[in-house]
């Protein structure tokens, strides 16, 4: 079977409707093309101003982490009851039985079982050796990072009962009148006769008092 051709006619329509749908195809695909180029280059112009911290998108830039480095050495003062009292630099993770150590020890009459010798030094601080002779250290409040003696409440002043926790200048009297009018306490717990210490109060000083 041989097909024919369309008449001339019909051929010449055929054309017309290609070659008339053919201009409007490439204006719709150049619109979108022009449309995807203006898109990027405004995205393009948002992200340099906001870059720029010029009220642009809010890109936000985290600094890096850094952790302090902790000193390799630390400087201590040693005083009272050492055979070398003194400065003395030592590596960080010394504790306060070595700080002891690195002055020769203590003296005969020392009484170091009254200091936390396990305590780790602190960089600046001052240990205070304690003595039969004198168990309070003479400046407890001058140094703050000092470690801190036990006093002893039998022979403590006034003024040194004050560097207790929780005792202010009217218990510290009262402590010094009860020792003055009962002789001296035999036991931690005696305290509890002294007018204004209770047990909350005494629980408190029970670590940094001997007798």
């Amino acid at each position: 079977m041989t097909l024919e051709r369309p008449p001339g006619l019909l051929r010449r329509r055929i054309d017309d409707i290609l070659f008339d749908r053919l201009p409007t195809v490439g204006r719709l695909l150049t619109a979108a093309a022009v449309l995807m180029v203006a898109a990027m280059v405004v995205v393009l112009g948002l992200a340099t101003a906001g870059g720029e911290g010029s009220g642009g998108l809010p890109f936000v830039t985290i600094p890096p982490v850094t952790i302090p480095e902790e000193p390799e050495v630390v400087v201590v003062h040693v005083a009272g009851a050492a055979v070398r009292p003194g400065l003395y630099r030592r590596p960080a993770g010394d504790r306060v039985a070595d700080l002891i150590d690195a002055a020769d020890g203590a003296l005969a009459n020392a009484r170091p079982d009254m200091l936390n010798l396990a305590a780790h030094l602190v960089d600046g601080s001052r240990v205070w050796v304690p003595s039969d002779d004198d168990q309070v250290d003479p400046m407890p409040s001058a140094e703050a990072g000092s470690v801190n003696a036990l006093i002893n409440v039998n022979r403590a002043t006034a003024e040194q009962l004050e560097a207790l926790p929780g005792v202010g200048p009217s218990l510290a009297a009262a402590i010094v009148d009860h020792r003055g009018r009962s002789g001296p306490v035999s036991t931690v717990d005696d305290l509890l006769s002294v007018p204004g210490i209770g047990p909350g109060k005494l629980a408190a000083l029970r670590d940094r008092v001997v007798v």
